[in-house]
């Protein structure tokens, strides 16, 4: 058992150095894989042709005439004066940007020396190339962000009135309680001088004799005047043009129109008698509006 033992760890170290040795070598035969499929190209097709002459008549139908004007060509050539570094993205738009310049400006000299009209009337509208729909939502999508922005500054402000507020009660509060205390303390000392001067109306240290300083309540005057009732403010005076006994023309004018009051509304209550009663049915009268009717 010993022996096999043995065997097996020589057998498992051969198969890991081997294993290595592969890893190792096939990095190498992989840049070898990649070469020869890099040089591999597509062939062309036995069916293509090149026909030279063809190619060379349809670029003289779509390419300008040598007589044709420029009006129609619009074209503007610009010396490039220093060479511009194509990688360079800043530079390079630059380049663009002032060429475009250039070329406007020329475009711009050439038209007006020709006489040509270039500029968009006043009254000319071209069609949007963003429907309306699609405007609706960018104009309500800002309207929405505007009043999301306008609440936020309401709030932001009502915070801030509130806490202005609750500092201006906290001022006022602490002024009230200054000036009870500046009275308080002024009692004091006009009850100090008071009592170290003396008081002309009782002995010294007395206090002030007020009338309602005696424990007595004040008492409602029991004196009666004579002809004016007991809620009558103006002292009898609404009662004297008033005579006893005769009524105004305007009662007498709202009693002959409206009556005397009471429950009216009982007249037109429907009872037994008048329910069976069919005197004042007309037949021909029902008939006349049946007729009419149809």
């Amino acid at each position: 058992m010993g022996v096999s033992n043995k065997e097996s760890r020589q057998f498992n170290e051969d198969s890991m150095e081997e294993d290595d040795l592969e890893d190792v070598s096939e990095p190498e035969s992989e840049p070898e894989s990649e070469d020869e499929e890099d040089v591999k190209l597509t062939e062309p097709s036995k069916k293509a042709i090149f026909n030279r002459d063809g190619l060379l008549d349809k670029l003289g139908d779509i390419s300008w005439p040598e007589n044709a004007g420029w009006v129609h060509k619009l074209s503007v050539d610009i010396d490039q004066e220093q060479q511009v570094d194509v990688n360079d993205d800043l530079t390079r738009e630059l380049a663009f940007y002032t060429q475009a310049l250039e070329g406007t400006r020329k475009a711009f000299e050439k038209l007006q020396s020709m006489g040509l009209p270039f500029l968009r009337p006043e009254d000319y509208y071209a069609e949007m190339v963003k429907t309306d729909s699609h405007m609706e939502r960018v104009k309500s999508r800002l309207l929405v962000e505007k009043k999301k922005i306008e609440e936020a500054d309401e709030r932001r402000k009502a915070r801030d009135a509130k806490k202005l507020s609750k500092e201006i009660q906290a001022q006022k509060l602490k002024e009230r309680a200054k000036q009870k205390k500046e009275d308080i303390e002024s009692v004091k000392k006009w009850r100090k001088q008071r009592q170290q001067s003396g008081f002309a109306g009782g002995d010294k240290g007395s206090e002030l004799d007020l009338a309602f300083e005696d424990g007595k309540p004040f008492e409602k005057s029991s004196n009666k005047r004579p002809g004016v009732a007991p809620g009558d403010r103006s002292g009898g005076k609404a009662r004297q043009g008033v005579k006893v006994g005769k009524k105004p023309k305007k009662r007498d004018i709202k009693d002959s129109k409206f009556g005397y009051g009471g429950r009216k509304g009982s007249k037109k209550q429907n009872m037994a008698e008048t329910t069976n009663e069919l005197r004042g049915f007309n037949k021909d009268s029902l008939s006349g509006n049946k007729k009419r009717k149809r």
